[in-house]
């Protein structure tokens, strides 16, 4: 048991905690060439990592996978990432009587992963998965090579940095943009990327990039450090010391009441991190979205009774889905519908698709249903045959077009 204690306190000891601000991506890279993005929230050194992923790439060998089960996922049922995903990369199944997509739920030895979907093989003996869906991972600490950072991108210089001291006397402030695990980080500043070798690290600190702003003043998260005796310090990580003994080796936490308090490295057990990042709109009021695309108003132009559509592109859905529009607010809950377009001669000499009074009366097609759901207004259609089609409202001359494809 001492055997084991000591060495999860020596590999902890060659750890850099790393706390991103809210906006940067952190990518998790394991020995197997999986790649994991989203936000570190929880950090056991030389025990495991939790991350909250935006998406995923597996690479499981066959000799790993302890079971696959596929499932046969409806369009309409689809998350919204995953919607967007698949007509993106054209991977529903099915005809005109509806569409699917294969997700597959997949065990390893030490994990299990749910509704991912199977990718080409990168190469024969292996498998590879891909996730878009907001995901909660553990991944074992031996099982990592790498953590990647992204650099801020706040416009306004309003967000921290990293410092870093080494051994040498020398400190280096910037962004920790890599920490390959056991060996070195890489910190990127004004002058270029510096690699220190991580026995070298006596400190890393987080300072504000703008010095006119304390840490506290900027930090869009919170950290929690969970100690040992079952107590729980939430605060800031300013600080974490690193030594060859073990008072040298501690991290100083700055408290909500401002002040500091240092704390033996060997007493924590747990890093957590909590993000304060705001959860903006995914619909902008004003715009209207296509199956989850924004799609703009179309481009007309009046010939007589005619009208006429001059896009020169129009996003192409396949037949067999449900085709849903949505805008924030109530925009879409006035009397819209669509209008089956024709084709319709131009006085210019060519063709393009349009409508007339009469066009507009004869193909209109009214929604199969509509909702009002958390501030967002929406309007469904059924499987529309191929063709293309002008969403229209009687209030007004703003119109959308879209294509149906085979």
């Amino acid at each position: 048991m001492k055997t084991l204690r000591t060495l999860f306190y020596l590999i902890a000891s060659l750890a850099v905690v790393l706390t991103a601000n809210a906006e940067q991506n952190t990518v998790l890279k394991l020995k197997d060439g999986s790649t994991i993005y989203g936000n570190i929230i929880v950090q056991r050194p030389g025990v495991d990592i939790t991350i909250v992923a935006d998406s995923a790439m597996f690479i499981i060998e066959d000799n790993q996978l302890h079971s696959s089960t596929s499932k046969k996922v409806k369009y309409e049922n689809l998350s919204r990432d995953w919607k967007r995903w698949s007509l993106e990369k054209k991977a529903l199944m099915g005809n005109a009587n509806g569409r699917f997509m294969m997700t597959y739920d997949i065990k390893t030895k030490n994990y299990t992963f749910f509704n991912v979907v199977k990718l080409e093989s990168p190469k024969e003996g292996f498998n590879k998965y891909f996730s878009v869906e907001t995901s909660t991972y553990k991944f074992l600490w031996n099982d990592l090579t790498e953590i990647i950072r992204s650099l801020p991108t706040s416009n306004d210089n309003l967000y921290i940095d990293d410092e870093v001291t080494t051994s040498k006397g020398k400190t280096y402030q910037g962004t920790i943009v890599s920490q390959i695990i056991g060996k070195q980080l890489s910190i990127r500043t004004t002058n270029g990327t510096h690699i220190i070798p991580l026995e070298d690290v006596v400190e890393t600190r987080r300072v504000s990039h703008q010095g006119s702003f304390k840490v506290n003043e900027i930090a869009d998260y919170t950290n929690t450090l969970v100690l040992n005796n079952d107590i729980y310090k939430e605060g800031i990580i300013l600080s974490q010391h690193y030594g060859k003994k073990s008072k040298d080796k501690y991290v100083t936490l700055l408290l909500p009441n401002g002040n500091t308090e240092k704390i033996q490295s060997n007493n924590i057990i747990e890093y957590r991190t909590k993000y304060n990042k705001k959860k903006g709109d995914i619909y902008k009021v004003g715009r209207v979205y296509v199956n989850e695309f924004l799609i703009g108003k179309a481009k007309t132009k009046n010939e007589g009774t005619k009208t006429l559509f001059v896009d020169k592109k129009v996003f192409p859905f396949p037949e067999g889905i449900v085709i849903t529009f949505k805008s924030q607010g109530a925009k879409l809950q006035n009397d819209w519908y669509l209008v089956a377009l024709e084709s319709l001669s131009m006085e210019s000499g060519g063709t393009t698709h349009g409508y007339t009074p009469e066009i507009k009366d004869s193909n209109s097609i009214r929604p199969s249903s509509t909702d009002l759901v958390d501030g967002v207004s929406s309007i469904s259609f059924n499987y529309l045959s191929p063709g293309y089609y002008a969403l229209v409202t009687s209030t007004g001359t703003e119109t959308y077009i879209i294509k149906i494809t085979k």
